[in-house]
């Protein structure tokens, strides 16, 4: 039987508004575009299915014209756990459609009931062979099945290139890339291991390069390179770097990296000296707690061999990488006297953007596990699914409000910035990098600064909030930035940080009004 090329919708639901899209900073970027990261799921997905028509539609950069859904012979949802809801109301709707629908990725790969009576296919982990497969048997008008699971772990040096070119670019800050999957941790309440495993598997360094450079052509700037822990496999990721380097080099550097890493990072100094030369600008770290007690509690032990965080944390900023930390509180070994006490390590330390969330037990963790025995689970509540051992569910939630909001307000958020931009060799390197890269040298770097200043001061008037947080804004950079870069990339790279406050301060403010329906990512 001869096969059918296939219209294939694939579909990356809107985040609720949280930590994981600037939602309410939206509205002030320059025409409202470029403000979020691509999903790297559909341009995989794409990659592999060569031979069909595919559109990939994200819904954070663009609505759902479900009409349009029926002329497509296969429409896909893919989403995390933050998404959830989401892709149940998207998934209601095509089903009254009776439109077909497969669903996959991170949150299905975890609790696969969870789409039961939703879709009509469900992938479970890595789908790098499955997805294929079943795109082939249902073109031929083969039976296929209703659930699938790859039976061994993907060869990552197999996979073909992803798709960015079906991607909307210029609605996007930044794209996204994957060059291993897999971490040799063991964190208790991580899903990473669970779906990927403990040993790091990585493409070959010189297809990772054709990847970037197929981001550049397509007119992508920035890139986050999304390993789950991008040094698990160290070697690999120094060969990787010494191929970036030349080639940021060779284009003019076009492209801005970021990337996810464990703090074992700052014990390598050639490491962080390759990251820095291949234009690494930040890194996210998954900080989680000050308290040694609740890290070996929760078995993240790489966070306290080797020295202090601070020193650790120390040794990464003075190699010109910028840190965004990952905290959790609600650790079993946690009380109510742990806020304060991370609410002073991330002010001390100039976190700036410090994302906090409830300890959450995802499905098929250990954690998970452990407290099922334990009947410590309370399913109900999406935000806060677990009974903590040393203080009440409502302590919990309360407490996590207080600390965002002592965190978030403008004082506290510009204290953070200023603190790190004032640290000499940080502050050098980060110099250079924009000498290096001719950055801010032109007229574009100035509009778009002026641009956010004129749309975050309509914003505060609309809010009624220009008085208690529009002064403290201008107050900051004129007491502050005395010292600092006061040129064309230090302008607008503040009116950059005021944004992302406030989608902070108004995400806060609305949690605490009761007002966010979703809001704690884990």
């Amino acid at each position: 039987m001869d096969s059918k090329r296939l219209k294939i919708c694939l579909i990356n639901p809107k985040f609720e508004p949280s930590y994981w899209g600037l939602d309410y900073a939206l509205p002030l970027y320059p025409g409202n575009k470029q403000c979020t990261m691509t999903t790297g799921a559909l341009p995989h997905l794409a990659g592999l299915t060569p031979d069909h028509e595919v559109y990939l539609l994200d819904e954070n950069v663009e609505k759902i014209d479900f009409k349009a859904l029926r002329a497509f012979d296969i429409v896909g949802v893919t989403g995390m756990v933050v998404q959830r809801d989401r892709m149940k109301s998207i998934l209601h709707r095509l089903g009254e459609m009776k439109i077909f629908t497969v669903v996959g990725g991170a949150y299905a790969s975890v609790h696969e009931a969870f789409f039961d009576g939703l879709c009509d296919v469900i992938f479970s982990g890595e789908a790098d062979e499955t997805w294929p497969e079943f795109v082939a048997e249902f073109a031929a008008g083969r039976a296929y099945k209703k659930f699938y699971t790859q039976e061994n772990r993907t060869i990552m040096t197999t996979l073909p290139k992803p798709r960015y070119d079906l991607l909307k670019v210029d609605r996007y800050a930044s794209g996204s890339v994957q060059f291993s999957r897999g971490c040799p941790f063991q964190c208790e309440f991580c899903d990473i291991i669970v779906t990927f495993g403990r040993r790091p598997r990585t493409k070959e360094p010189e297809r990772l390069l054709e990847e970037l450079e197929d981001m550049r052509k397509v007119g992508f700037f920035s890139c986050f390179i999304v390993d789950d822990n991008f040094i698990g496999d160290k070697k690999a990721a120094k060969a990787l770097l010494r191929l970036i380097i030349p080639w940021q080099q060779q284009h003019g550097y076009p492209l801005r990296l970021t990337t996810e890493a464990s703090i074992n990072l700052a014990d390598d100094e050639e490491l962080l000296n390759l990251m820095y030369q291949a234009n690494f600008r930040s890194v996210f770290i998954g900080i989680e707690t000050p308290r040694v007690a609740s890290l070996n509690g929760t078995m993240k032990f790489q966070n306290t061999s080797g020295g202090s965080l601070v020193e650790k944390m120390e040794r990464i900023r003075n190699a010109g990488l910028d840190i965004n930390g990952g905290f959790i509180i609600g650790f079993d070994q946690d009380d109510i006297t742990i806020m304060e006490e991370q609410f002073r390590f991330i002010q001390d330390n100039g976190i700036l953007l410090a994302m906090v969330g409830m300890l959450v037990a995802v499905p098929k963790t250990p954690l998970f596990d452990r407290l099922e025995l334990e009947g410590r689970l309370r399913l109900e509540d999406p935000n806060c699914n677990i009974i903590p051992k040393l203080m009440t569910s409502g302590e919990l939630q309360q407490g996590y409000w207080d600390l965002l909001t002592r965190l978030y307000t403008p004082q506290a958020f510009l204290d953070r910035y200023f603190l790190v931009f004032r640290l000499p060799e940080f502050n050098r390197k980060r110099a250079e990098i924009c000498v290096m890269a001719n950055e801010g040298k032109n007229i574009p770097t100035l509009a778009y600064g002026l641009i956010l200043l004129w749309n975050l001061f309509r914003a505060l008037f609309k809010d009624g909030s220009l008085r208690s947080v529009g002064i403290i804004y201008v107050r900051y950079f004129f007491g502050r930035s005395v010292g600092y870069r006061n040129d064309i990339v230090g302008f607008a790279q503040y009116m950059n940080r005021c944004a992302t406050h406030w989608h902070f301060y108004k995400f806060t403010r609305e949690g605490v009004a009761g007002r966010l329906r979703l809001f704690n990512s884990g």
